[in-house]
């Protein structure tokens, strides 16, 4: 959190979180904040800076007059099958379809920004399950919202890590970044975390990274409209 520019601590009030208390503030960081979390499957009690704000300011830049509003359902470390399809708020999938249908009362849904896979890289199986699992997953999220042309940004895995604790525990990191680079899939665009900045564990983007990323998700999400 000290790595944050000094303008990111200056609230915007046109960038509101959905939080995961249920209550609609201002948005800061961390965005991902567990305090007053409802839905404990989701809970990161440690969560950090993430691209979201850093997206809303970007994609925010040359509009004004508009409002945009996150809603945060990450949860850290979740392999893509965690992710599967089922009913009720005690599984990632309707926690996040909850959410979802909750803050949109409150305007549009525009679309979805998805980082995962860092799990599914330590087993070459996973790997290549990734891809169907994804595309299960969003089918499954477009007709639980009622968007089937709902936008989907994916961003790919970041450089594998090569030093400290996690070097040469995710033996299908390439695997998993190919799969993700390689999606065919009706409204879903790419965005490379490649070469961005990372942290002290080599495994996660820097609060830097984070800020960088943000930008190319506001860029993807243009092209979606």
């Amino acid at each position: 959190m000290s790595e944050l520019p000094a303008d990111f601590a200056l609230p915007d009030p046109r960038i509101m979180v959905w939080g995961n208390d249920g209550g609609l503030a201002v948005a800061s960081e961390p965005v991902d904040s567990a305090v007053g979390q409802i839905d404990r499957i989701s809970a990161d009690v440690q969560a950090g800076v993430g691209p979201g704000l850093a997206f809303a300011r970007a994609r925010l830049a040359e509009q004004r007059n508009r409002r945009l509003i996150l809603v945060p359902c990450a949860k850290g470390g979740s392999a893509i099958a965690e992710w599967a399809p089922a009913d009720g708020r005690d599984g990632l999938f309707g926690s996040c379809v909850a959410r979802a249908r909750a803050a949109v009362r409150q305007g549009r849904l525009a679309g979805v920004l998805w980082y995962q896979g860092e799990s599914d890289a330590r087993s070459v199986d996973d790997a290549l399950a990734w891809p169907a699992r994804f595309e299960s997953m969003a089918t499954a999220l477009r007709i639980a919202l009622a968007r089937q042309d709902l936008p989907i940004v994916v961003v790919s895995l970041a450089d594998e890590p090569v030093r400290g604790p996690y070097a040469g525990r995710y033996p299908a990191w390439q695997a998993v970044r190919a799969a993700q680079s390689s999606l065919s899939v009706p409204g879903v665009v790419v965005v490379a975390a490649a070469s961005l900045p990372k942290g002290e564990d080599d495994l996660h983007l820097s609060t830097a990274g984070q800020i960088l990323l943000g930008p190319r998700l506001a860029s993807a999400s243009e092209l979606q409209k």
